[in-house]
């Protein structure tokens, strides 16, 4: 019966080693987040070496599918319901107020003007907003506020299962390499 254990030695240390492998190697992508001299060699997790560069990508990654002509329709938006809620509104939509007006002829007037001012304004507003907006400023002022700690954190919580996943993925390649290691062993026998 033990001589069958040593043909359990292989997949079992291939399932291990595989596994551990890529543990290490998730691990090796944010740290060491300070670079270490170790014999010489630099030696520094993948993401804070090339944060600065992930950041420049990333950026104009965003700029090619997000333009500024994207936002004026949610400006747009915005403008018209501040308009609408503000409290000129309020008091036009007020029963008594909006009967009183009604009575002389003035609300549908004042209805048509408001509506037109408020069309011209979201035009002139969301336009200006939109020429003035600097976008990739913007966004690289937000990654620039990120830290290390945060990207880490928003990547296992973004990736948790994708890293899981070649986890395991390492174990069972390990085990696989061993169990043709144990099948070579037999035939060799």
């Amino acid at each position: 019966m033990k001589e069958w254990l040593i043909y359990l030695i292989p997949p079992i240390l291939g399932a291990l080693i595989g596994y551990l492998t890529n543990v290490i190697a998730i691990k090796l992508l944010f740290h060491p987040r300070k670079p270490i001299n170790i014999l010489g060699f630099r030696i520094q997790g993948l993401v804070p070496a090339k944060s600065e560069e992930f950041a420049v990508r990333f950026v104009e990654l965003i700029e090619d599918y997000v333009k500024k002509e994207d936002f004026r329709e949610l400006i747009d938006e915005a403008i018209g319901k501040t308009l609408r809620e503000s409290k000129l509104m309020k008091f036009l939509m007020n029963p008594v107020i909006g009967a009183i007006l009604e009575k002389y002829g003035f609300k549908e007037r004042i209805s048509e003007h408001i509506d037109g001012l408020v069309q011209r304004s979201q035009l002139l507003l969301s336009s200006a907003i939109v020429e003035n907006m600097d976008f990739k400023r913007f966004l690289e002022k937000k990654i620039a506020e990120f830290s290390e700690e945060e990207a880490e954190l928003i990547f296992k919580r973004f990736a948790k299962k994708e890293m899981r996943f070649i986890e395991i993925s390492g174990a069972i390649l390990g085990f696989l390499i061993g169990l043709v290691q144990t099948i070579l062993l037999i035939v060799a026998y």
